[in-house]
């Protein structure tokens, strides 16, 4: 099947009903079009394919093409088209490689938009590459320039031995960040022991860590011998590998002391074995924002902190992340399906829109959360805005949208907030602001007078 390319191919393995009419949108937006069926052999073409359409109301011979296509031309853009009222067909061909999916009948201006789409995200994925072995581990996802630099710290600071202080918000990834720094580390089988000093009983902390509690008089100065602790503790455990120490500003004092001890010497005397061992453990802790205060206030030991804190990560909340967000969804919906014994469901690029639009003041945990909720409670394997919206409290609002609101309702409040949002992250730039929604300036304009969206006095 070789032929001369005048032009980006395209294949094109619809009905002859429509046919014609996407021939004329490809040849519009500059492409060369050849049909095939299902009776064709796609590892035949000799020239790169650049797009693929489908029509799935073939299905087997569309679900076949459309992994063809993906098998031997990797970097074609496949889109399907379908009917409206058939979203089963839509998350099989989602399945299946493609890309998203047309309604029917196609416009040029959605074609248009989809493919551009598929461009951008290509270009961030090849631009991510260096980046790919830590972002498959445990869902740390680093494409958006909010999470590059923090991408860039783990693997610089993997291959050290010296304290890590991870800050961030609750849920905003912080252990996420530190399993990355231990799988990039080359050193992967050692161990990982996570503690969480936000324990309720302030022995329990000293218990987990050392294996056992050790009092001293208040008023007797600090001895200068090795710190004591049993096989069962945590440090014996993480002897090799990592300690991660979650909440660390809520270590209780004790512990504290004990700890920096023990970082000091590098050793311990070992309570069964009566003798001295070495303990080589790398401490990662994480804090949220509250950390600085809790050393103005003497709740952190200032040379724990600096043994801790040699190289600090912050990690940047979901909402101010949130090209990642689609990303980090298509990951936690894969993996909650898995979890839950369910087969795999797939979001619309709507529905993801809507994901990334929201503000997320739970971070990762709340996404998750909101994703397992959805899994679990939409019949169909296709998740749609409309279902995302039906399941999801909006900014503002105390509990997820009435269940008696018509969807034209749900549509509405939606556009609003989510109009509102986009023009308060570009600070009113009509420009900027048209370009992310996907319309002209004028049109957008018309939007903000009929939903009286006025931009507020220092906005451009």
């Amino acid at each position: 099947m070789s032929r001369v390319q005048t032009a980006a191919t395209a294949l094109l393995a619809t009905g002859r009903s429509t046919q014609a009419d996407i021939k004329a949108l490809l040849q519009e937006l500059g492409y060369e079009t050849v049909p095939v069926d299902g009776r064709d052999s796609i590892s035949d073409f000799d020239e790169p394919i650049a797009l693929c359409l489908v029509d799935l109301r073939e299905a087997g011979d569309a679900l076949r093409i459309a992994r063809a296509v993906r098998a031997h031309h990797p970097e074609a853009i496949v889109i399907g088209v379908a009917d409206p009222d058939r979203p089963h067909a839509a998350a099989e061909a989602i399945r299946a490689g493609v890309f998203d999916v047309l309604p029917r009948p196609p416009s040029a201006r959605d074609l248009r938009a989809l493919i551009a789409n598929a461009q951008e995200q290509a270009t961030l994925a090849a631009s991510a590459q260096p980046l790919r072995a830590i972002e498959s581990s445990y869902g740390v996802v680093g494409t958006s320039p909010a999470m590059r630099p923090v991408m860039e710290l783990v693997q610089r600071a993997a291959a050290g031995q010296c304290g890590i202080m991870i800050c961030g918000e609750r849920g905003s990834g912080r252990e996420m960040i530190a399993r990355a720094i231990h799988a990039h580390s080359g050193n992967g089988e050692s161990a990982f022991v996570a503690v969480d000093c936000s324990a309720p009983d302030p022995e329990d902390v000293e218990l987990q860590l050392f294996g056992m509690l050790v009092k001293r008089g208040g008023n007797a100065p600090e001895r200068r011998s090795l710190e004591r602790v049993r096989r069962v503790s945590r440090l014996h455990e993480a002897d090799g590998g990592i300690l991660f120490l979650e909440n660390v500003a809520e270590m209780p004092a004790r512990a504290q002391a004990r700890l920096v001890r023990v970082l000091r010497d590098r050793e311990a005397f070992s309570e069964e074995a009566r003798e001295r061992v070495a303990l080589t453990v790398r401490v990662i802790a994480s804090a949220d924002a509250s950390i600085n205060t809790a050393l103005e206030e003497g709740r952190l030991r200032p040379d724990l902190y600096e043994r801790l804190s040699l190289i600090r990560i912050d990690v940047p909340a979901l909402r101010q992340r949130r090209e990642d967000i689609p990303t980090l969804a298509t990951y936690f919906l894969k993996e909650l399906c898995q979890t839950n014994g369910i087969p795999l469901k797939t979001l619309t690029r709507p529905a993801l829109t809507l994901l990334s639009a929201l503000p997320w003041r739970g971070n990762v945990p709340e996404l998750k959360g909101l994703l397992e909720r959805l899994i679990l409670l939409v019949p169909q394997g296709l998740i749609r805005l409309e279902d995302v919206l039906a399941h999801t409290p909006l900014e503002g609002s105390p509990s997820p949208i009435r269940l008696d609101a018509t969807l034209r309702q749900a549509r509405a409040r939606f556009e609003t907030e989510y109009i509102a949002a986009v023009l308060q992250h570009h600070r009113g730039r009509i420009a900027d602001a048209a370009r992310v929604l996907g319309v002209q300036r004028t049109n957008l304009y018309r939007k903000m007078r009929r939903l009286n969206l006025m931009r507020p006095r220092g906005w451009a």
